[in-house]
Order: C-alpha cells, then sequence, then structure tokens
C-alpha cells in the first residue's frame, strides 16, 4: 500500500474492517511481529504489526478475531485527503470541521512516560487521533455500530 485513504467504518485501501487474518495476509502478508493478549473478562486480541508499512491490526475474540481496529502512524495514508499523521492539533481540529465529522472530544493521557498527550475521539465514526507533542502521530479506527453488541461489518 503506497498511499492509502482511511475509510471510517470500512478500512484503509484493500485492508476492510472483518477481515480475517488469513484475507488480510492474502493482501499484505505476513506480520512483522505478533502480540497476543488477554483479558480478565477472558476475552482475547491478537495484534499483527507491519513495521514498513506503520500499520497495526489488532483482532478482538468478541468478534470471532475479525479485523476490528486498524492504527495507522505514517502519513502516507489520509482522512479525507485532508487529516494525516504529523499535523499540528489545529490543523487537525480545522479539517475535522471541515470534513463534517462529528463533535471532537479531547481527552488528556499525560503521563510522567508521555508527559503531552491527547486523544481526539469522535464517537460517531469510531475514530481516535492521538497527538503527542501536539502532533498527530496515531490514527485509529474501528467498524460502526448497529448498537452496544453488534459491529456493521463492511461488504
Amino acid at each position: 500500500m503506497e498511499k492509502a485513504e482511511i475509510v471510517p467504518g470500512r478500512g484503509v485501501g484493500e485492508i476492510l474492517l472483518g477481515m480475517t487474518q488469513n484475507q488480510v495476509e492474502n493482501i499484505i502478508g505476513k506480520p512483522d511481529e505478533i502480540e497476543e493478549v488477554d483479558y480478565e473478562d477472558g476475552e482475547s486480541a491478537i495484534t499483527w504489526f507491519y513495521y514498513d508499512l506503520q500499520i497495526d491490526l489488532n483482532f478482538e475474540s468478541e468478534d470471532d478475531l475479525r479485523l476490528s481496529f486498524i492504527s495507522v502512524e505514517n502519513e502516507k495514508y489520509s482522512l479525507g485527503g485532508k487529516i494525516k499523521v504529523g499535523m499540528d492539533k489545529a490543523s487537525v481540529l480545522a479539517a475535522c470541521k471541515a470534513l463534517n465529522l462529528s463533535e471532537p472530544e479531547i481527552e488528556d493521557f499525560s503521563s510522567e512516560d508521555v508527559p503531552d498527550q491527547e486523544l481526539i475521539g469522535l464517537e460517531k465514526e469510531n475514530l481516535n487521533l492521538w497527538f503527542t507533542d501536539g502532533k498527530l502521530d496515531e490514527i485509529q479506527f474501528g467498524p460502526f455500530w448497529k448498537d452496544d453488541e453488534t459491529p456493521i461489518w463492511p461488504n
């Protein structure tokens, strides 16, 4: 994927939310690293890391290990042709408004390890925009939802 458009609720480039691990592997190959996490509620997640593509793909057990979340960390991926990794917060907020996205919710996630980290959440789009030191460094998104229990997978 040289350049690819992020489409909320759908995917990025040829990678679509709801795909199986085999479907993803057939498109972009084996991941560079795989991490498995078990949650206290008995659910689990598998994250595939592609370092050259700067993309992480998360497969959740509660979604039958279908592709549940995508995280991108490279400016070659754009949202609406206007939002890219590396942009400053003011420019991203202006682009959100220009793209007619939902009202942004801003949360401070600063910690001792990362003293200037913020999250701009766009609930309707199931989209998270992560900022460190005022710059967008990660775009994270998942499917739209029919209700609290039912994701809407793209066709």
